[in-house]
C-alpha cells in the first residue's frame, strides 16, 4: 500500500489522500539512490499509468494541502532531534579525542584553551538546539505551535 497526495478533479480541485494498492496494473515504484540527506530511509519514486483508484482508496479527512503539511511538519520536528543527537554523538567523540591525543610536552590537548574554546561552542550550540526542540515539544503538546516553530527548530539545528 502507498499513500498518494493527488489534486483531484473536483469542484475544489483540492489535494485529497488515498491509499492506493501497489498491486494495481500500471503502480510502479522504484527507489531513489545519491540522495543527500536521510540516506538511512528509502525513498522511492512512484509512477503510476493508467492507474484506476476506486472511490473507497479516498481516506477521509483528507481536504487540501493541510493534511500533507502536518505530516511533513511531524517529520521535520523529528529530524531537529536527530540532527541533536548526530551533534552530541560528534561532541562526544571530538570530548574523548581531546583527551586522549597528545602533543606539545606530551600533554592532551583539551589542556589548551582553544580546544576547550571548541569544545564549549559546540556543547553550547547543542544545548541551544535541545531547548529549542524541547520548547517546541511543549507548545506541540498545548496545541500552540505553528509552523515557524518548527522551521525555527530545524533550520537551526542542521545548519
Amino acid at each position: 500500500m502507498a499513500v498518494i497526495w493527488a489534486k483531484v478533479d473536483d469542484e475544489d480541485g483540492r489535494v485529497r489522500g488515498f491509499l492506493v494498492d501497489t498491486k494495481l496494473p500500471g503502480f510502479s515504484a522504484y527507489d531513489v539512490h545519491g540522495k543527500w540527506s536521510l540516506r538511512a530511509s528509502v525513498t522511492s519514486g512512484l509512477s503510476m499509468q493508467d492507474v484506476r483508484v476506486p472511490a473507497s482508496a479516498l481516506m477521509p479527512g483528507s481536504n487540501g494541502l493541510k493534511s500533507p503539511l502536518m505530516c511533513l511538519n511531524q517529520a521535520r520536528y523529528g529530524i531537529s532531534w536527530g540532527a541533536l543527537g548526530a551533534a552530541m554523538s560528534c561532541y562526544d567523540t571530538a570530548l574523548q579525542y581531546s583527551l586522549l591525543r597528545k602533543q606539545f610536552r606530551d600533554q592532551p590537548i583539551a589542556s589548551h584553551q582553544l580546544v576547550q574554546e571548541k569544545l564549549a561552542w559546540m556543547i553550547s550550540e547543542i544545548t541551544k538546539g535541545q531547548l529549542l526542540s524541547l520548547q517546541v515539544g511543549r507548545l506541540k503538546d498545548t496545541g500552540k505551535v505553528g509552523h515557524e516553530h518548527i522551521s525555527m527548530a530545524k533550520r537551526n539545528n542542521v545548519w
